[in-house]
């Protein structure tokens, strides 16, 4: 169990986290040192990404509403509370969407990074491929050769811009309890729909992180959350 404080706010990084962390970075196949440091860039990459991500929850809510901030790293992920905290509606909104804001504005500050270090044209050409598989421009002898002889620095540059953006846009699916569903769940009524939602959307996205993504571990979340949204939409039926 690791534990430390950053701006005030209590971090717990659970054990769990670093092995779900390791099987995403496909620890399963490593088998050099180079696949292990593959691995080990990733896990503190994913760590930094969500940290990000649950300070973004933590602040706005201490600003918006006040309470005692704490996170913890865990097994599926990242949690945030603002123990104590009193929200309105909207203050409510800020400080959900603050966390995949957080995330987007990480990421971002890579593409900056790049668009300086590289110029503009060879930025912005960079972030598309890493994160859409093709170049905006046909990339030019400079970019080629630091593609080339990137090694560690571009998986760096990939797993951020990768975490941050794909992971950030999942996240606002509104599947509870997803950053996207609790954003839902403010404005949609009843809580039924609610559910409902995210058990079409949780089973759509499992359908296609199968057909399309070919992701085994997507398609397993999804259809784990789609589950448990089924589950509270028959709770909620009875209640």
């Amino acid at each position: 169990m690791i534990r430390f404080s950053i701006f005030g706010v209590p971090v717990e990084i659970q054990p769990m986290f670093w092995l779900t962390g390791a099987f995403l970075g496909d620890a399963i196949n490593a088998r050099t040192k180079e696949d292990v440091l593959k691995v080990l860039v990733f896990m503190v990459i994913m760590a930094i990404s969500i940290l990000v991500h649950e300070l973004g929850h933590a602040l706005v809510g201490r600003r918006l509403g006040g309470g005692y901030a704490t996170i913890t790293l865990w097994g599926l992920g990242g949690l945030a509370y603002n123990h104590g905290g009193r929200f309105s509606r909207s203050g409510n909104f800020w400080r959900v969407a603050a966390g995949p804001g957080a995330g987007f504005a990480l990421g971002l500050l890579v593409v900056v990074l790049l668009c300086l270090g590289l110029g503009p044209q060879n930025g912005l050409n960079l972030t598309n491929r890493s994160l859409f598989g093709i170049y905006i421009t046909p990339p030019s002898d400079e970019l080629r050769a630091f593609i080339s002889g990137g090694g560690p620095k571009l998986r760096i540059i990939h797993a951020f811009l990768w975490i941050n953006f794909w992971w950030g846009v999942i996240n606002l699916l509104p599947v509870l309890p997803l950053d996207g569903g609790r954003i839902a769940e403010l404005f949609v009524k009843p809580q039924k729909l609610v559910y409902q939602i995210g058990l079409v959307a949780g089973a759509a996205m499992a359908i296609f992180s199968v057909s399309y993504l070919h992701s085994g571990y997507t398609a397993m979340m999804f259809g784990y959350l789609a589950f448990q949204n089924y589950q509270m939409m028959q709770s909620d039926r009875w209640s």
